[in-house]
């Protein structure tokens, strides 16, 4: 038998409660609940978002609370930020 972790980031509170059966999946055994600090680090967010520390300093350079030597950031706007899926065309323009 596996362990298995779900992560649900909403306004309200979802709708699973302890022993709850998920049907083909299993059984609620705990229910774990996370306030987001004040301030974050670039420790924090890379280990939330698969970023590397300098990628995220350079994509969160005008949100920066912190000094150059601490790069704190307010969650609320900085998480919506690494959420969003932005695609970057690679290679020349296709020619028909």
């Amino acid at each position: 038998m596996g362990k298995y972790v779900v992560i649900v980031e909403s306004d309200t509170p979802p709708r699973i409660y302890l022993d709850d059966t998920i049907p083909n999946v299993g059984r609620v055994i705990e229910i774990k609940s996370e306030k987001l600090p004040k301030t974050v680090g670039t420790s924090w967010l890379m280990e939330r978002f698969d970023i590397s520390r300098s990628t995220l300093i350079a994509k969160l350079r005008d949100f920066n609370i912190g000094g150059d030597g601490k790069h704190l950031y307010d969650p609320t706007t900085v998480i919506p930020i690494l959420t969003q899926q932005t695609k970057t065309k690679r290679g020349p323009k296709r020619k028909n």
